[in-house]
């Protein structure tokens, strides 16, 4: 298997929340509470050598992820061809186990006006949602969402090994990054996660 994942350059991030909202656009997610790639904003220091950190992510398609060990419906799997993870909303009982497990807030809920119709083939009102590496545009040869949209190229998407030499003296973590919560959640898996993401650090 040649396992994707993404590059987040932290210098080049300006916070203009393009990469999120066209996200939304091609996935067609409703405004609402469901955001399949959230940024959040760390500050340090003070006036005047204050410093602001961006970051971004959506779900990392992590080797070993939480949320498919306690799913369960059997609801999420990892793609075999690329290392994926994938949601089958028609299997989702919207437990939220998936999402008390998982460090990174990648399962979403939507709310009653963000999806006012249920799908017949639902078996609840708002199953969980996430990103899906764009599989359906990579397929196409095109790049994910999140990446053609960036316009400072803070973000990049492909074979996590191919990253690694396309881009040198990355790193596995950056400030922002929830470190003691992956740690927590690789103890309790009984394996570290290898969340499918690297970065260069601001």
């Amino acid at each position: 298997m040649s396992q994707k994942g993404f590059y987040f350059n932290q210098t080049r991030c300006i916070g203009c929340d393009a990469c999120l909202v066209a996200c939304k656009d091609w996935n067609s997610v409703n405004a609402g509470p469901a955001f399949w790639r959230r940024r959040t904003e760390t500050e340090a220091g003070g006036y005047p050598n204050l410093q602001v950190y961006q970051l971004t992510m959506g779900c990392n398609h992590c080797a070993n992820p939480a949320c498919v060990s306690v799913c369960p419906m059997g609801a999420i799997h990892k793609r075999d061809e690329d290392g994926i993870v994938i949601v089958d909303r028609t299997a989702c009982i919207a437990c939220k186990m998936c999402l008390a497990a998982c460090p990174f807030g990648a399962p979403q809920y939507a709310d009653d006006t963000q999806e006012p119709e249920k799908d017949d083939s639902w078996n609840v009102d708002h199953p969980m949602q996430k990103c899906t590496g764009c599989w359906d545009r990579v397929a196409a040869d095109k790049q994910t969402a999140c990446v053609g949209a960036c316009p400072q190229r803070a973000i990049d998407f492909g074979v996590l090994e191919d990253l690694k030499s396309k881009y040198s003296g990355t790193e596995s973590t950056v400030t922002g990054y929830p470190t003691q919560a992956v740690n927590s959640a690789s103890s309790t898996l009984g394996k570290d996660l290898e969340p499918s993401i690297i970065f260069k650090r601001k």
